[in-house]
């Protein structure tokens, strides 16, 4: 079996049980499942993706057959959301792959910026640039070829910003690059990438770090740090393991400074999170809950709405002082199910 290929059909038959579960129950009642938080949300559900805002939640974009939405990212005007295509199963006119699309919020119609042509060619974790005129993603061609892309959306042109990386995120200013490196090695560093010399600079050079491997970084609003996520460190003893490292927690890094943080020992199981538009509050989607936390910390986290498993969200808004007193007071149950 391919390296990382293990991760992937979990992934895969994950989403399908997932599928069959709403069917069997008729379906989520999603339109009175609310993020209790202001401003918009997309979110996955299932196979497809939401929408919650000032008139509530509802089905933004349906999944075709045998596919599944994934990782929202809204523009930074607000008014459009790029997401992952996963084509689920091979049939007549199908590989399985993922693809990048586009939709305006007012106005959903998927457009498919970026289409697989060859069975198991992946991009993933799609993010704006500042400027919301292009999007930088993942892209796994095939075989253990895996690099960091830069998409002109209106041009459609396509720049590789850097082989052998991963999960990338550029800082608000537009100067730098925060990725993953060697994701194939089984202990991959976060790598810092000045994006007008080309420098770099890894960020844990002599792996001090307990938490790791990394995944998803993205920088808060002034870019002075950088939130991810990462697991409880094992050690790889096979490449069929890649990936696989067990629960993941919210850690972030001050890039002055050095200064590592746990935000949030939560244990999920591949968690996604997204950032407040004023990098004050990280909201977490775990399987087991919905989580809100203060940056800095200064309460534990705590769950705000029920989990998604695999689920991913993005959030333009802000929270004032006086929800976040609200909604530490009114904290949702995670239900028992030990039980």
């Amino acid at each position: 079996m391919r390296p990382r290929c293990f991760a992937l059909l979990w992934l895969t038959l994950s989403s399908l049980m997932l599928s069959c579960l709403l069917i069997a129950c008729g379906g989520s009642d999603e339109a009175e499942r609310r993020i209790p938080v202001p401003g918009t949300f997309v979110y996955t559900s299932g196979v497809d993706l939401w929408i919650q805002d000032a008139e509530g939640a509802r089905l933004l974009i349906a999944a075709g057959q045998d596919q599944q939405l994934l990782q929202p990212a809204i523009s930074p005007d607000g008014t459009q959301v790029a997401y992952v295509v996963f084509q689920l199963t091979q049939a007549e006119g199908t590989t399985i792959g993922t693809d990048l699309a586009i939709a305006d919020l007012d106005n959903p119609k998927q457009e498919i910026l970026v289409q697989h042509t060859r069975q198991a060619e992946f991009i993933w974790t799609p993010r704006w640039t500042p400027d919301g005129q292009s999007l930088v993603f993942t892209h796994e061609p095939g075989g253990l070829s895996i690099r960091i892309v830069r998409l002109d959306v209106q041009r459609r042109e396509v720049e590789i910003l850097r082989e052998d990386a991963r999960d990338a995120d550029i800082s608000p200013d537009g100067s730098q690059l925060i990725f993953v490196n060697a994701p194939y090695s089984g202990d991959p560093h976060l790598v810092l990438r000045n994006l007008i010399d080309g420098s770099e600079v890894v960020l844990d050079p002599q792996r001090e770090w307990q938490p790791r491997p990394f995944r998803i970084p993205r920088f808060t609003a002034d870019g002075a740090t950088v939130v991810f996520s990462a697991g409880q460190f094992l050690p790889q003893v096979s490449t069929e393991a890649i990936g696989l490292n067990g629960p993941e927690d919210i850690w972030s890094v001050d890039l002055a400074s050095g200064a590592l943080t746990q935000l949030a020992a939560i244990g999920e199981d591949q968690p996604d999170f997204t950032l407040s538009d004023d990098g004050r509050h990280v909201l977490i989607v775990g399987a087991f809950g919905i989580y809100l936390l203060a940056l800095p910390p200064t309460d534990p986290p705590f769950a705000i709405a029920p989990g998604e498993f695999h689920g991913s969200a993005d959030w333009f808004g802000t929270l004032n002082d006086a929800d976040w007193a609200e909604l530490r007071e009114s904290m949702y149950q995670i239900p028992d199910t030990t039980q």
